[in-house]
Formats: structure tokens, C-alpha cells, sequence
């Protein structure tokens, strides 16, 4: 019987992360905890204790503590101990998308007892830990790593993706063994990319094979690959023996949270009609030509996308508890609300069906870098989580004030989330306005079409206030007035579409002050800069970020 936490009227745990990829992408390392700031600047953790959470996925990740044979532990041990006092419990990560010390990877001899090793190390040194997830997403790393050759070793063949994720299986069951043989009541809280694959006509057993290859992972520790599992004989060939499955068989580890890690583009769809897609680059299997695309832009798939979907197919086939462990969405603010919303409400809709959703985790609470590129360029493409961390101290965003309120109350609103996101059809009632927008007649026009684009209603009685946007006299800048108080300055540009966006971003914040951005580009990359009396004072940027996004120091 499920116990009273459990009931249907309750809401999830609110949890959140912090983007710490660690990988290998050519010759290069990208270290996103590095880039986002938080490796070396204090006050993140008050900050996110702060919104109210207290569950936070959190690297201690085997390439940041060892490194030549030995292992420094100085940087963890300052941040957990800060944790401890703050009131939040961690869920340890030990490998997110990367690889060991010297790029030792899950293909290679001996590397689940050296992880292992290391995950007994981190229970002895940290024995209040309760939580660990020992390889993120082993599934997808392996087929960026060894199927798309976007990541290190940078392979494209499905033995080595096949040799990686069943070693990804090996250690994690070793980890968990020598964790619990110091921290009993340890659990693993497993993450995964789950989204469906889709496919047009004459590519059904295209998609039953990727359906199917999603879950290994999970079926592995579970104990579920045996000769009948349409995987088993593929293992066998690539040269995992026979007894090495049997034994994960015998002695399942199954996870005591399955993690979904659910995106906009995590469901797909396969096209065998290139022509419908011109701009994008087609693939195949060696039998057919397809184009992958999200599913999400297909209308006909209206209804079988999206987050509660994922959450029933998974609890259908492990009856195992859930936690959304990745919920992000590198948009404008109000699309992130929009999808923070419907991941909150799929998880509540669940709970009422029966399911054990325990959480729902806010990803990227400090943002990401680049991830529009799966990290390959090194432009600097900034995503805002619930902190922008463009300026010092990181503002507080949208969603950052709706994870507070959840945190609190276990619900959020605002004005944005009268319509639905881009990616759900337009209700057809009528909704209040947001803005009014007067000014410039060019600026005017940027921001009706931004608007549009972003479902922000504007009207002539707005809800939130009126934008004023004008060409200041020396023909350089830019000014854009709201209501709030708010102040906004740029360079003028002949299209002024990045500068419309950035400053409606920072409306939906809530920002209010004399603000000037500079070195503004598409997606809203940007520098803050706030603006006193007789002066400027120059809101600092993290060093990493300057470097990635090539602004001068």
C-alpha cells in the first residue's frame, strides 16, 4: 500500500540541478560548471536554497576529483559541507556524459571495479549521502559518444555504442554495490532520455528497434536482458559473454527512482520524405533514407508527445517510482514557464492515475553553454535556467520566481501561461493582453512580430504595461521604457530582433532599474550592464563566459 506521502492529492517533491556536463568534444574538454560560473563563485547554493528547493542533483564527478593518480577533494568537500548546513540533500553524480580519469571509458577492461573504487571512496568520505546516480544517461551518452561520433571517441557503430552502454551497466551495478556496502540505504536514482521514436511509412521497425534500444539501460540493471530479449543476441555478437549477462540477470539492480529526462526534442519522428525537410541533413540505416526530426513539429502526433506520455509508458513497463529529473527548456522566459508548466501538471496528472511520481527537478538552474550545438561549437549560445548568470550577482528569472512558489505552495501562474506553448495548438477563447506598445514605428513593428512569435498578447488595455520603445538622438542606441519602471538600453542594428527579445525577457522577470546590454546577438546574448547616477556600473560576467562567448575581458 502506498503510504500517505504517496497520496493523489499531494504534489511532488520540487527538486533541482545544475548542468555539469563533463566531456571530451575532439581534442577539447567542456566543463559546464566551469562555464556557467559555479566552479568558482560563491553563493549559488544560498541562492538556490534560497527558491526553496532541498533535493539538488549535484556533480561529484570522478574526472574533477582525480586526476594523475591522485585525488583532491578540497572543492567538493567545501560545497557539500555547505549543503549540509543549507538543508539540501544531494544526488550525487559521479559520471555526467564523460569519462574517467584519462578518458577511461565503460568499453575498457577493468573500468567498472575502478569505478567502482571511486563510488566506494565518495560513500566513505561523504556517509551521510543518500542518493547517487552513477552515470547520467548512459543510453544517450553512448549514442552521441559511439553512434553520432559527436562526443569522444567519436564512433559511429553500433558495437561500440553496445560495448559502452552494457559496461555502463557493469559499473553502475558495481557502484551501487560498493556504495551500499558503506551507506546501506543508499538509492539509485537512474536518469535517461525516454523520448518515443516515430516513423512515416515503411520505417515502423526502424522505430520498434530505437524504442526498443532506449530502455537497454534500464533493462540491463533490471535484469531483464535474457535470451529473449531482442538485445541479448546483439551483446553476444559485439563480444559481451553470455555469463556476464546472466549475472546482471541473477542479481538485478534495479533502480529505486527511474529518472526521465524529458525535452521538447527528446520525442522523434523518422521521415522517409526528404523533400519535406530541405534544410535538414537526411540518414539513414544502410537500408532506408530518412530525415530525424522532432516529433513535436508534427501535427499528426498531436496527443502521443510530451511528458505524461513518457511517464506512462515507463511506469507500464518497470512499475518502478519516477522522478522527472530533467526539466528544461532553452527558450524565451515564457516558454520555459509554458513547459515547466505542463511537466508539473503531467506529474500531478500521474500521481492521480496511481503513478509514484516522487519529483519534479528544475534542470539548469544556473543555465547552460552551448548544449543548442550538443556542445560541439564554442560560441558562448547562453541558456538562462532559474538564474541569469550573465550578471553578478546572477538575477533572478521568471522561472526562477515559479520554482519559488512552487517550492512554497506547490503551484505557480502567470500572465505568459494564459496560452500554450509554440509546440500545443492556440486555444480558441479570447485572452487579456499583456502589452501595449508605442514608439518608434520600425521598433513598434519588431515588437508586435516578437510578440506574435512568442504568444504574448498585446492589446490597449494591458495586463502587465505599456513598452515605449524610441531611437535615442545620437542614432546609436536604443531605448525601450515598460511601465514597471524598467529601462533598457542598446546599440541600434539594422533588424533589431535580438534587442526586442532580450528586453522582453527581461519584463517577464520582473527586472526593473536603468539596464544597458551591449555585444547583443541573436537568442539574446548579451552583457548587463546597470546603469547609476553619473556613472556606469558594469554587473561582471563569469571569466568562462567571456572566453566561450569571445567578449573582451
Amino acid at each position: 500500500m502506498r503510504d500517505d506521502r504517496e497520496q493523489w492529492w499531494s504534489s511532488p517533491e520540487v527538486w533541482g540541478g545544475i548542468e555539469c556536463t563533463h566531456v571530451r568534444v575532439g581534442d577539447g574538454y567542456r566543463d559546464q560548471i566551469v562555464e556557467n560560473g559555479h566552479r568558482a563563485r560563491r553563493g549559488d547554493l544560498e541562492r538556490i536554497a534560497g527558491l526553496g528547493i532541498r533535493t539538488l542533483r549535484y556533480p561529484v564527478l570522478w574526472a574533477s576529483v582525480e586526476r594523475n593518480g591522485r585525488r583532491d577533494w578540497r572543492w567538493h568537500d567545501a560545497r557539500l559541507a555547505k549543503m549540509q548546513a543549507l538543508g539540501i540533500r544531494p544526488v550525487a553524480g559521479l559520471l555526467h556524459h564523460g569519462l574517467g580519469p584519462d578518458d577511461l571509458s565503460p568499453m575498457d577492461a577493468g573500468f567498472a571495479e575502478d569505478f567502482g573504487d571511486y563510488a566506494e571512496a565518495v560513500a566513505r568520505r561523504y556517509p551521510w549521502l543518500r542518493m547517487f546516480t552513477p552515470i547520467n544517461e548512459p543510453v544517450t551518452t553512448a549514442r552521441f559518444n559511439c553512434l553520432y561520433g559527436i562526443w569522444h571517441p567519436h564512433r559511429r557503430d553500433e558495437a561500440s555504442f553496445l560495448r559502452m552502454v552494457f559496461g555502463s551497466a557493469q559499473a553502475t551495478v558495481m557502484a551501487m554495490r560498493r556504495i551500499r556496502a558503506v551507506i546501506p540505504r543508499a538509492k539509485l536514482v537512474q536518469t535517461e532520455d525516454v523520448g518515443r521514436v516515430f516513423a512515416g511509412p515503411g520505417l515502423g521497425y526502424q522505430a520498434d528497434y530505437e524504442n526498443l534500444r532506449r530502455f537497454l539501460f534500464f533493462d540491463l540493471i533490471c535484469g531483464r536482458v535474457d535470451p529473449s530479449h531482442g538485445f541479448w543476441c546483439k551483446l553476444v555478437a559485439v563480444g559481451v559473454q553470455v555469463s556476464e549477462l546472466q549475472t546482471l540477470c541473477d542479481a538485478p539492480c534495479p533502480p529505486d527512482i527511474i529518472g526521465i529526462d524529458q525535452y521538447l526534442t527528446s520525442d522523434r519522428y523518422l521521415d522517409p520524405d526528404l523533400a519535406a525537410h530541405p534544410h535538414t541533413r537526411p540518414g539513414g540505416n544502410g537500408r532506408d533514407r530518412y530525415v530525424d526530426v522532432s516529433a513535436v513539429h508534427v501535427a499528426a502526433l498531436e496527443g502521443q508527445c510530451g511528458v505524461i506520455h513518457r511517464i506512462r509508458e515507463v511506469h507500464a513497463r518497470y512499475s518502478l517510482p519516477i522522478a522527472l529529473t530533467e526539466v528544461h527548456n532553452g527558450s524565451t522566459r515564457e516558454e520555459q514557464l509554458r513547459w515547466l508548466a505542463e511537466a508539473w501538471e503531467a506529474a500531478q496528472l500521474a500521481r492521480t492515475e496511481g503513478i509514484a511520481v516522487k519529483a519534479v527537478a528544475v534542470w539548469s538552474l544556473l543555465g547552460t553553454t552551448d548544449w543548442n550545438s550538443l556542445l560541439v561549437s564554442t560560441a558562448g549560445h547562453y541558456e538562462c535556467g532559474a538564474f541569469d548568470v550573465r550578471s553578478m550577482p546572477p538575477r533572478l528569472t521568471a522561472l526562477g520566481t515559479a520554482v519559488a512558489d512552487l517550492c512554497e505552495t506547490g503551484s505557480f501562474s502567470h500572465p505568459t501561461l494564459e496560452r500554450p506553448g509554440w509546440w500545443r495548438p492556440e486555444k480558441s477563447e479570447a485572452v487579456e493582453a499583456l502589452f501595449s506598445v508605442q514608439g518608434d514605428e520600425v521598433l513598434v513593428l519588431a515588437l508586435r512580430e516578437a510578440c506574435k512569435m512568442r504568444r504574448l498578447t498585446l492589446g490597449p488595455r494591458p495586463v502587465l504595461g505599456v513598452i515605449r520603445a524610441e531611437r535615442m538622438a545620437d542614432g546609436r542606441r536604443l531605448r525601450f521604457r515598460f511601465s514597471s519602471g524598467l529601462v533598457v538600453e542598446t546599440q541600434a542594428q539594422e533588424r533589431p530582433d535580438a534587442a526586442v527579445h532580450a528586453v522582453l525577457d527581461l519584463i517577464l522577470d520582473g527586472e526593473t532599474g536603468h539596464l544597458r546590454l551591449s555585444h547583443l546577438a541573436m537568442h539574446g546574448q548579451f552583457r548587463i550592464e546597470r546603469m547609476t547616477i553619473g556613472a556606469v556600473r558594469r554587473v561582471p560576467v563569469p571569466a568562462a563566459y567571456e572566453r566561450r562567448a569571445g567578449l573582451p575581458a
